[in-house]
């Protein structure tokens, strides 16, 4: 999750400071409305009145997407909602804008706070996904969903570095990478101990440890794809607005929905939920047995400076390498003319179950060390030296997706629960979350993601 200091933030446009007075009066639509996230005092900014049935909203696919509330003490209405504006929100706020309706995405905190699970400098993008094929259409449409914003913007969105993917022959990531990349046509290589540090001269491995690589693997820049896909939501007509804290969605006549907050709500025909570990609280019987908030620390350690050039992109990968206890580790390379070290962390160890509204505890020492540990025979130019922070991994009972559409809320769709490898995945559960609003389906085949999955391998484990 931590980022290095040093990159310049895209450019995104900022609108007017607000809007004076009650929901329900008409304002301007700003691209991007930036307010104190700690300001409960004003409604949401950018509200405009409502359009008349059919007009004003663009071309109308669902007809729940016309049932809008009347009430004029609810305040505006909007075809659809979204609420949580990390990546996955931010995403789906702009496919959702692209089509033309009425939309607005209501975030919290600030535009890039640090309270969530999609903040930072960078992320890693793979598609020889060990974790299975089931990901694979998700993962074809969000390649090309990156690669699309990367080429639409100046700033960095993807880097090209290769992946590798280290451990024995036997291993679950090896395995599971090398099935995924052929069963999906990813292109690949498959190297020996010698092949390895060959190439990548800041490895040392065991004798008989292998490696998948993959060579069309990214490195992703998380602020900057954020704060692109809210600024061209912006452009594209969305409303955003930030520092307003979401109460309860609660139904209203018609079939639409209510959004309420502390003095404000607005009326809609759809919500999209995307608040990661908040989930459980706006969908408790349905979705809140089914995940944990969990932190888990995440480190930049540094790297003694002989050998910093084999740690930056071009002679270092992004990389995950499992241990022979089991222990997954990821790493990501140095980022030129940054002063922040390598981005190291354990995918499935020093995971703790969380309070989500406080327990962001930075990480001791001990579990610094602990990495460092376990990651130096690997990589025997890092130091022990470092900074850590805690990121927030919203885990499912399997520790797959959820994506949806509500039992228990008609009208909303949700995702959550990405179960810390989601990030990579938002171009595309982005799209998907705009068609279910809309829709009512998506064209990418999420079948694996649905919560009854896991009441059905509860049935199972009775019998």
């Amino acid at each position: 999750m931590a980022g290095g200091a040093g990159l310049a933030g895209p450019r995104i446009r900022a609108g007017p400071r607000g809007i004076r007075g009650p929901l329900r009066h008409p304002g301007r639509h700003h691209p991007l409305v930036l307010r104190d996230h700690r300001d409960e005092r004003h409604p949401v900014a950018g509200a405009r009145r409502p359009a008349a049935p059919g007009r004003g909203g663009g071309a109308r696919t669902d007809r729940r997407l016309t049932m809008g509330t009347t009430d004029p003490d609810v305040g505006p209405t909007y075809d659809v909602v979204v609420v949580g504006l990390g990546i996955m929100g931010a995403s789906a706020l702009y496919h959702l804008a692209r089509t033309g309706l009425k939309v607005l995405g209501v975030e919290a905190h600030g535009p890039l706070n640090v309270l969530g699970s999609s903040h930072g400098q960078s992320r890693i993008f793979r598609r020889a996904y060990w974790e299975g094929e089931q990901y694979l259409p998700l993962l074809e449409r969000s390649y090309a969903g990156w690669m699309e914003l990367d080429g639409a913007t100046h700033d960095t969105i993807a880097v090209r570095t290769g992946g590798l993917f280290v451990g024995s022959p036997d291993s679950k990531l090896v395995q599971g990478s090398r099935d995924t990349a052929v069963r999906g046509g990813i292109d690949h290589e498959y190297l020996d101990a010698g092949e390895i540090t060959a190439r990548f001269p800041a490895f040392r491995v065991a004798d008989d440890a292998v490696a998948i690589y993959e060579p069309d693997a990214l490195m992703l820049f998380a602020d900057h794809a954020r704060l692109n896909y809210l600024s061209r939501a912006g452009a594209a007509g969305a409303e955003i607005v930030y520092g307003r804290t979401v109460r309860a969605l609660e139904p209203a006549s018609g079939g639409a929905l209510t959004v309420r907050g502390a003095g404000w709500e607005v009326g809609c025909g759809t919500v999209v939920l995307a608040v990661g570990g908040w989930i459980g609280r706006f969908l408790p019987g349905e979705i809140a047995p089914l995940v944990t908030p969990m932190r888990i620390p995440v480190y930049e350690f540094d790297v003694a400076e002989s050998v910093e050039r084999d740690h930056l992109p071009g002679r270092f990968p992004v990389f995950l390498y499992e241990h022979t206890d089991g222990a997954l580790v990821y790493g990501l390379p140095k980022w030129q003319m940054v002063d922040g070290g390598l981005k190291l962390g354990f995918h499935n160890r020093q995971l703790s179950p969380m309070d989500i509204d406080s327990g962001r505890r930075p990480p001791a020492d001990a579990e610094r060390l602990e990495l460092w540990q376990t990651i130096r025979p690997l990589l025997p130019g890092v130091r022990s030296t470092g900074r850590g922070t805690s990121c927030v991994y919203t885990m499912s009972r399997d520790e797959s997706f959820l994506i949806g559409r509500s039992r228990e809320l008609p009208g909303v769709v949700y995702a959550s629960a990405c179960s810390g490898h989601g990030f990579k995945f938002a171009p595309g559960i982005g799209e998907v979350l705009a068609q279910l609003a809309t829709e009512g389906r998506s064209t990418v085949d999420i079948s694996a993601f649905g919560p009854e999955r896991m009441a059905s391998a509860d049935a199972v484990q009775r019998n």
